[in-house]
């Protein structure tokens, strides 16, 4: 499945504003996006983007076209769960950015419960002895939107059941699942929705 999207066209809320949030901003004042908003729970985190920064959470959740969660925030945690349950349907994470604004790259996504680290590092490593160009990253380290674009290069992307619980574009070419152990069930409220998570780098893949 094919998928575009045109920034410009868009307003978002970038909810969170860790290293993959602040990875989004930048992205978005690199490509001279101007319609957006940052929100994280901590006002100090907030208080450093005042330009961008929001007054009413609610009316702004409302608003904006989407809404890119950081892969650290757990709906079932966060004091403002009503408002972005009630928005579910508008929130997307970075890894579903990377896809709309690069929706022929060719990729390599890996999730499971263990594993994923060390198995990304075996990719690039044979896809570097076999000379081929490669870009790493996702929840190793690089956020997905630092990774350099190049033609005739794969995207080795590690992908974190956090990351893959709200995302709703991501269509990798190659999707590789470890294996999935009793994990992270407080965070994601149950079993099956942490299975569910992980389903989710094949739901979009082409036959």
């Amino acid at each position: 499945m094919s998928h575009s999207l045109n920034l410009k066209k868009l307003s978002f809320l970038v909810y969170g504003l860790g290293s993959t949030g602040n990875s989004v901003i930048n992205y978005f004042k690199k490509k001279n996006i101007s319609s957006f908003f940052v929100w994280d729970d901590n006002l100090k985190l907030r208080k450093k983007f005042k330009s961008n920064n929001v007054l009413d959470l609610n009316r702004t959740l409302k608003k904006v076209d989407y809404i890119v969660l950081s892969p650290g925030i757990s709906l079932n945690k966060t004091k403002h769960k009503k408002s972005l349950i009630k928005f579910k349907k508008k929130i997307i994470t970075d890894i579903d950015l990377f896809y709309l604004i690069n929706s022929n790259v060719k990729s390599i996504v890996v999730t499971g419960s263990n594993g994923k680290s060390t198995t990304c590092k075996i990719i690039a490593h044979l896809l570097k002895k076999n000379k081929f160009n490669f870009e790493l990253g996702g929840n190793i380290g690089k956020p997905v939107l630092n990774m350099k674009i190049k033609k005739n290069t794969f995207f080795v992307i590690e992908a974190s059941s956090f990351q893959l619980s709200h995302s709703k574009f991501i269509h990798p070419n190659y999707s590789i699942l470890l294996n999935i152990t009793n994990d992270h069930i407080d965070w994601h409220g149950s079993m099956k929705s942490y299975i569910e998570s992980k389903l989710k780098i094949f739901d979009l893949q082409k036959k």
